[in-house]
């Protein structure tokens, strides 16, 4: 249907003319006397005012000149124009149809504000800014009437045109001078009415006479151009303002979709990249992937990172051709290192603590690394970063951080390692001297080139006088002196036989320092035989560490001055610490605070292969659920209320793996520090080693502590029957006494051996292999004073076992048949009929059911040791065997060995 043009006739008596109107199609609308047409104007919103008389009401000219509603005066409305009865012809009627139609047509208003409407309607479903801001120029081309609109943005220094009119042409960019340059400055619209003679501005085609130009959003300029001079009045500038107020509403809108899309692709890219920043296994390499990831990933192509190397900040990489110019001392550098926070610089120039070391950088970012070093990203161009920019960055130096901190502890391990080997090193240098100088000498080189100790000193007891005995090469001789026990730091450790740590030797009422340049020191016992102490100069120079390996170093020191004091060959052998932590790549888990409980957003293989659960499984769960032990809720709480703060935990925990239950180092970082309920990572590290190895050492100490016990009791007996037949010796010449000294002495030797092979063997085998059973036992057989006594050997087969060893246990069960199996025992050797395995039995008296005689120096013969069996069933044991005893077929003692 035919748009119809709805009219409103003010006049007391109206013309025939105006009245005929509303019988035509093409208008609707009614006839209100003058004191009602305001009412009627304003409930109704004609398109039109016929005005009948001879005026009309100011109210009612007034609220149509505002609506931009036309008002006609009715031609027939004068007397002139009326008939001789009152009424207007014909072609008055047609008249007044034409100026109705006329002056709605030729008013813009209110058609140009509807179609304005429809497009403006149009732009919010618009989802591209392109197509937008051609929508925008489209429109105001078609609906304001507008020869040429163009949309600017700027760009470098100027303005290019991001979208124009049909046949507007490329060459509609101008510089950054001229009308377009000032409305974006002043942010006041303008009407240009004659390019000529306009003072600024600066016709880029002569075609066009006029212009109007209005601020769209925050940097962009809407502009409008005509043929004609005068081309646009005020109702085109407010309709102009329209227009640009709604694109640019729409625009402001897409812009922030379009800048949460990047940020959102920039962090899935900045986490997909995790993964190769995490794997770095140096430092170099780290640094590396941490500037690559930065420009590559979040688009930050300028950066610089330094760190701390020999107490100041170094640059050692980034992207950027000032690397060696870059301040280290002064600036946010300094203040970001200093105060470990980061910064975000919009204006170098105007900011007071910036202080770049090139003045090409106008803005930048500052992050710390952790307390290690500085991450920067610079650039030429004033407030080109936001607090967008800084979060990202914060997130990659995170995973840097907890990377670094991977390393160092690995590359800590490793240098652990390689000490521990020295040590063990120096352990066998040390088991083979023969003379206390020579051991001297070796504990002390030991001290200085191991454990890098290079101010230490040795002292041993002589009565209750502590002797300096040795000292390194950076300390003077003079700088020790014969102190009593009851003195100083070393009198409390021999007395105690504890270590002793001082940070500040000053401030320990106990200490006597022989020098007042020295500030902290360690203290550890030699056994007790003596103290081992290590001094610097220097407060806080050692630790918990140095304290561990010195008394490692001392422990074998003890031992073996103890072997050479006793002119015994007691020799320990130390299982290696190899693994004591183990280098694998510890379970890392990705988690979101939700509720105070981390979620699990991902976890990486090593979580599945130590906790045994798939990934689909815990991934959208709480891990506390999954992983933490009943008696750790509460512990667990307080790590999350800390998370949920914001805050890093670092801690040592104890958790249920496949493997049972293990202790970890466990580190969590929030991506964002400070932050409340933010996302982060938490990574475990398996001490689990560590720990056991810690108890082995203490385990061996105390077996140290055993031996040494059983040899200063064991032996004093035959030293005393040696001793004492000596004296008749010297009081009566008889010489046969002598014979009973050979017996003492030969039962301290076979004490002393013994000894020396549980303490030396322990539960160690070496490799093993296939052996024939039957050549083994008799190969033993012939290394022991049997005196008579037979051997039936009635096994065949092979066994699965460490020649040597199993040789030793042969000896030491037949030299247990000789001594307690009567005059000329029978000793048979054979296979277990029911089980995999071998006997070995005697005709002998048997075993007194009193006693267990694999209990350490447990015998019935005056000839034993009491070691024999106890080493019999270490051996068996070492290679996993059981070991049982019965009696024999003929009454006498029957060892049974299961070997599988």
């Amino acid at each position: 249907m035919a748009h119809r043009t709805e009219i409103l006739v003010v006049g007391e008596n109206p013309c025939r003319a105006a009245g005929s109107l509303l019988d035509r199609d093409a208008f609707v609308g009614r006839v209100e006397p003058p004191p009602a047409a305001l009412a009627a104007f304003e409930e109704s919103h004609p398109d039109c005012l016929i005005a009948c008389d001879d005026s009309l009401p100011a109210s009612l000219a007034a609220g149509a000149a505002e609506a931009g509603c036309p008002i006609v005066d009715c031609p027939g409305g004068t007397p002139a124009t009326r008939g001789e009865d009152g009424e207007s012809d014909d072609c008055s009627a047609a008249d007044l149809a034409d100026h109705v139609t006329a002056a709605v047509g030729g008013t813009p208003n209110r058609t140009r504000i509807t179609r304005l409407h429809e497009g403006a309607a149009e732009l919010v479903g618009v989802d591209d800014r392109t197509d937008l801001h051609q929508r925008v120029v489209d429109i105001a081309a078609d609906v304001l009437d507008f020869d040429t609109a163009v949309l600017y943005f700027r760009e470098n220094g100027g303005f290019a045109a991001a979208a124009v009119t049909d046949g507007a042409g490329s060459d509609r960019v101008p510089p950054d001078e001229g009308v377009v340059a000032h409305v974006a400055e002043t942010r006041e619209p303008t009407i240009v009415d004659d390019v000529e003679s306009h003072p600024i501005a600066q016709p880029r085609d002569e075609r066009h006479r006029s212009g109007l130009v209005i601020p769209f959003g925050d940097d962009g300029v809407f502009a409008a151009l005509s043929t004609r001079p005068g081309g646009f009045n005020e109702v085109d500038l407010e309709l102009a303002e329209l227009l640009v107020t709604h694109g640019s509403q729409v625009d402001a809108r897409l812009r922030a979709e379009m800048d949460l899309r990047n940020r959102q692709e920039r962090i899935t890219r900045l986490h997909e990249a995790a993964p190769s920043l995490i794997g770095a296994e140096s430092e170099s390499a780290l640094y590396q992937r941490v500037v690559d990831i930065a420009e590559d990933v979040l688009n930050l192509d300028q950066s610089v990172l330094l760190m701390e190397q020999d107490g100041k900040l170094q640059p050692i990489g980034g992207h950027t051709d000032s690397l060696e110019k870059v301040s280290t001392e002064a600036g946010i550098v300094a203040r970001t290192f200093d105060e470990e926070r980061s910064f975000l610089v919009d204006d170098a120039e105007a900011n007071p603590d910036a202080d770049p070391a090139d003045e090409t950088v106008k803005s930048a970012i500052s992050v710390p690394v952790g307390s290690s070093g500085v991450f920067q990203v610079i650039s030429d161009e004033s407030g080109a970063f936001d607090e967008e920019d800084l979060e990202l960055v914060e997130l990659l130096v995170g995973y840097a951080e907890s990377t670094l901190d991977r390393i160092r502890s690995e590359e800590a391990l490793r240098e652990s390692r390689r000490v521990i080997e020295r040590l063990h090193t120096t352990a066998m240098e040390l088991g083979a001297v023969e003379s206390e100088d020579e051991l001297l000498e070796i504990a002390i080189d030991a001290a200085e080139d191991v454990l890098d100790l290079d101010m230490s000193k040795l002292d041993l007891r002589e009565g209750d006088m502590l002797v300096p005995v040795a000292e390194s090469g950076g300390i003077s001789e003079d700088a020790g002196r014969k102190m009593h026990i009851s003195e100083g730091i070393a009198g409390k450790t021999a007395r105690t036989g504890e270590s002793f740590l001082h940070t500040d030797i000053h401030s320990d009422p106990d200490s006597r320092p022989t020098s007042p340049e020295f500030e902290s020191a360690i203290s550890v016992p030699v056994g007790d035989l003596g103290v081992f102490q290590a001094v610097s100069t220097e407060r806080e120079a050692f630790d918990e560490e140095d304290l561990e390996l010195a008394e490692l170093l001392m422990a074998h020191v003890g031992v073996a001055l103890q072997r050479v004091r006793a002119e015994a060959d007691l020799r320990r052998q130390r299982d290696s610490l190899e693994a004591l932590f183990e280098n694998i790549p510890g379970a890392a888990v990705a988690y979101e605070m939700i509720d105070g409980e981390p979620i699990v957003r991902r976890v990486n293989g090593a979580f599945e292969r130590t906790f045994g659960y798939d990934a689909d499984e815990v991934e959208g769960n709480s891990l506390d659920e999954f992983i933490v032990p009943p008696d750790g809720e509460a512990e667990a709480e307080v790590y999350n209320e800390q998370l949920a703060n914001g805050e890093r935990v670092q801690t040592e925990v104890e958790r249920e793996t496949v493997d049972g239950t293990k202790h970890f180092l466990l580190q969590v970082t929030p991506l964002e520090v400070g932050e409340e309920n933010a996302p982060g990572y938490a990574i475990y590290s398996d001490v689990t080693e560590r720990r056991e190895r810690e108890a082995e050492l203490r385990r061996q100490n105390e077996r140290l502590d055993q031996f040494a016990s059983v040899v200063s009791h064991d032996l004093r007996n035959p030293l005393n029957v040696a001793s004492g037949y000596l004296d008749l010796v010297r009081e009566t010449g008889d010489l046969d006494k002598l014979d009973n000294v050979e017996d003492a002495l030969d039962r301290m030797n076979h004490l002393v051996t013994d000894l020396l092979t549980l303490a030396r063997e322990g539960k160690d085998v070496g490799e093993t292999q296939r052996i024939p059973l039957d050549s083994v036992a008799r190969e033993a057989w012939t290394h022991v004073a049997t005196d008579g006594a037979s051997l039936a050997v009635e096994a065949d087969g092979t066994i699965d076992a460490d020649p040597d060893r199993l040789i030793e246990l042969f000896e030491n069960l037949y030299r247990n048949a000789v001594e307690h199996g009567g005059e000329v025992p029978t000793v048979t050797v054979g296979t277990l009929s029911d089980r995999e395995g071998f006997f070995v039995a005697d005709d002998g008296p048997g075993i007194d059911d009193g006693i267990d005689p694999f209990d350490t120096g447990v015998t019935t013969s005056d000839e034993g040791t009491g070691f024999g069996l106890p080493i019999v069933e270490s051996i068996a044991e070492a290679h996993g065997w059981s070991v049982s005893v019965t009696e024999s077929e003929n009454g006498g003692a029957r060892f049974d060995f299961v070997t599988a």
